[in-house]
């Protein structure tokens, strides 16, 4: 798993020592695959989410309301509400039950 991260992340020195680590611990590992597209691999990189923006919508997918989310991620319930607006309109969804709708379509949520 690092070593496909530090690809994603363009960090050539910690694939280096991820592919030297793995080497040594005589794991099968294709060392020269091209890095993961990750336009490809996370459907939600053309939205431009945040880290937490991401951490939201996957709640808000599950039905959490605010309250719950806040109480899960420790932040208050007026962020949830400010972050709720702005998955809306990044997603360009109506609200939060097509945001999660959309979240589902796209397989991002557990």
């Amino acid at each position: 798993r690092a070593l496909v991260a530090a690809r994603a992340m363009g960090a050539d020195p910690l694939v280096d020592a991820a592919t030297a680590l793995a080497r040594r611990a005589r794991l099968d590992v294709d060392a020269d695959a091209p890095a993961p597209d990750p336009a490809v691999e996370d459907p939600l990189v053309p939205f431009g989410l945040t880290e937490r923006e991401r951490e939201v919508l996957e709640l808000v997918a599950l039905g959490r309301s605010n309250p719950e989310i806040a109480e899960r991620l420790y932040i208050s319930r007026k962020t949830v509400s400010v972050h709720v607006s702005n998955l809306v309109a990044k997603l360009g969804v109506s609200g939060r039950l097509e945001a999660a709708a959309l979240a589902h379509r796209l397989g991002t949520t557990p």
